[in-house]
């Protein structure tokens, strides 16, 4: 009888944290400029958007990519100002990127593969004051 509840206590667990989006793991990749992380929890290829020139990116041409991004932008402060719906086959979220000179608002697209989000897409526009 134990062994029975063990088993479902244990498979509720597991179907309950099956679907997380990587937020924190993007949070800190983005703090520290870490853009070979940032790619990691990306697709085989990612949209990626700066200021309006865009292209897919395989991981090692995206870490280039963003790589020169945090250069030319050194990180001073990321935070999620949205996390959208965590169940289904994508998610999107929108976050804010001080730089040490400008502020960024970086727009991501999650996609479920094998019950595990991944970076789809990620789009940086030079924010506007309010």
């Amino acid at each position: 009888m134990n062994y029975i509840i063990t088993t479902i206590i244990s498979a509720c667990f597991l179907l309950f944290s099956v679907f997380v989006v990587p937020y924190n793991d993007i949070e800190k990749a983005f703090n520290t400029g870490n853009a070979a992380k940032i790619m990691e929890l990306g697709t085989s290829k990612v949209l990626i958007s700066i200021e309006g020139e865009e292209g897919a990116y395989s991981k090692s041409q995206g870490t280039q990519v963003l790589t020169n991004f945090f250069k030319n932008n050194p990180p001073k402060s990321f935070i999620f100002k949205f996390k959208g719906n965590e169940e289904g086959p994508s998610a999107f979220a929108v976050g804010e990127y001080q730089s040490t000179t400008k502020l960024f608002r970086v727009s991501f697209k999650l996609k479920e593969v094998n019950k595990n989000y991944f970076i789809e897409s990620l789009v940086f526009t030079v924010a506007t004051s309010e």
